[in-house]
């Protein structure tokens, strides 16, 4: 299994967080147990001082060897070897010497166990007191009697009880021991059936072929279902990106077969003019559709620079500066035979890229300028509107009435306007780049103008 893996790290996470669990409740059971235990043997001690008292009543003390020695049995401490049965059987229990009394009276040691012989002096002050003998800490109990001047003392040894908390803490977390290996291979069972969706998703995913991109629709459950939507998402990204590859190859083969057809036709004639006029207009023609052949060859290159771009660099340009820019960028006779007028706030900007935009621009213009009667004025306005949104509009006098459901269609090109250059992708383009900044562009058509509106949101 590799440290990298899912599977891994729950099974290490989950056992570790069960052993960190059980072991802080044993410990705080093993305290709990201890606390417990003290109150019961710090009662058996306050007890056992005033059952000592009271047989003080009976006992006398005259003509009597002070003080009195009461034998404790030595029964060797065999551990957890034996049952309680078995221990049951003996005359006396392993534990007495660990518990131990004296009685004093008048500052006189009346009575004693055999296991005291050596105790420390007596505390006179009621209640109990811890001390150490023999290098054991004993808990002990003192108890006065005022009307004999005597003194009770009972104690035991504190071993006693930590012992027994702690077998009550490892009666607790021995089984979990035992069963920590086995609740692991059940975890990871577990764990592997959970994640089986997750390696089924994998290898669904790993089957997918270029010419197999369907989407995903096995049932997942609801922790991988934004991992279902993000893949199928990728999925149909990547099919539009290879559909758009196909159709920009058969479009590019397509549009290209017709001017190198015609080349080839000039160039034959080329070959077999025989006067300097006939010569000279083969050439001239070459060259036109050479330069037709560029400009074809140029479009379709932006066209697929512009589809395979997924989001763009934006900062905010003036507006004024990208239209004076896109003017100039126009070829001069175009530029000569259209009146140009922009009606705009020179404090307007545009937020977007502004090489994208000044391609928006020069196509939009360029198509004003062929498509307007000579010496007309073509008007550029922009202002902002209600919706806090900027609107450029381009009005064209123009008599030309074109299929506006058909404009931004790729090498679409009106039956009446085949005469005027053009490939028919420049809208396309347009299209594309106003998609990408979230923009809108529309047409509309009236009596004298051919209109084309901009509507980019504005930026702060």
């Amino acid at each position: 299994m590799q440290f990298n893996s899912i599977k891994f790290w729950l099974l290490l996470v989950i056992n570790s967080i069960i052993f960190v669990s059980l072991s802080i409740t044993a410990y705080i059971s093993y305290n709990n147990a201890l606390h417990e235990l003290d109150e019961i043997y710090d009662a058996q001690l306050a007890r056992n001082a005033r059952l000592v008292s009271a047989l003080l009543h009976n006992i006398s003390f005259e003509d009597t060897a002070l003080p009195i020695i009461i034998a404790v049995p030595n029964i060797i401490d065999s551990g957890e070897n034996q049952t309680a049965a078995q221990q049951r059987q003996y005359s006396a229990h392993k534990y007495e010497r660990k518990l131990a009394f004296q009685v004093w009276q008048h500052d006189k040691l009346l009575m004693e166990s055999e296991n005291t012989l050596s105790f420390p002096p007596l505390v006179k002050n009621e209640g109990f007191h811890e001390l150490f003998y023999q290098d054991e800490l004993w808990i002990s109990f003192v108890l006065y009697l005022p009307e004999q001047d005597t003194w009770v003392v009972t104690a035991q040894r504190e071993d006693v009880r930590e012992e027994i908390s702690g077998h009550l803490a490892l009666a607790q977390i021995r089984p979990i021991l035992v069963l920590l290996l086995p609740l692991s291979i059940l975890i990871y069972i577990v764990i592997k059936w959970v994640l089986l969706p997750l390696k089924q998703l994998a290898r669904l995913v790993a089957a997918k072929s270029p010419e197999q991109l369907t989407e995903i629709t096995l049932a997942q459950p609801a922790e991988l279902q934004p991992i279902k939507l993000a893949i199928n998402q990728l999925i149909h990204r990547v099919a539009h990106f290879l559909h758009q590859e196909k159709r920009f190859t058969a479009d590019a083969a397509h549009e290209l077969r017709t001017p190198l057809s015609i080349l080839q036709l000039h160039c034959a004639n080329l070959l077999d003019a025989k006067t300097p006029e006939e010569i000279k207009q083969a050439a001239e023609s070459i060259l036109l559709g050479s330069k037709k052949m560029t400009h074809l060859v140029n479009q379709l290159l932006q066209l697929s620079r512009v589809e395979r771009i997924a989001d763009t660099a934006c900062s905010h340009t003036p507006l004024s500066q990208l239209l004076n820019n896109s003017l100039a960028a126009l070829p001069l006779p175009l530029l000569e035979s259209t009146e140009w007028q922009l009606t705009l706030d020179p404090a307007l900007n545009i937020y977007g890229e502004p090489f994208l935009l000044s391609i928006v621009f020069k196509n939009l213009l360029e198509n004003a300028a062929k498509y307007a009667e000579p010496e007309q004025k073509v008007s550029v306005n922009a202002a902002k509107n209600h919706d806090n949104a900027l609107v450029i509009s381009i009005i064209n006098p123009s008599q030309i009435k074109p299929d506006v459901n058909r404009m931004g269609e790729r090498f679409y090109r009106d039956p009446k306007h085949q005469s005027i250059n053009g490939s028919g992708l420049g809208l396309s383009i347009v299209m594309r780049i106003v998609e990408l900044h979230h923009a809108n562009i529309s047409y509309q058509l009236a009596a004298d103008n051919f209109n084309v509106t901009l509507t980019f949101p504005l930026k702060e």
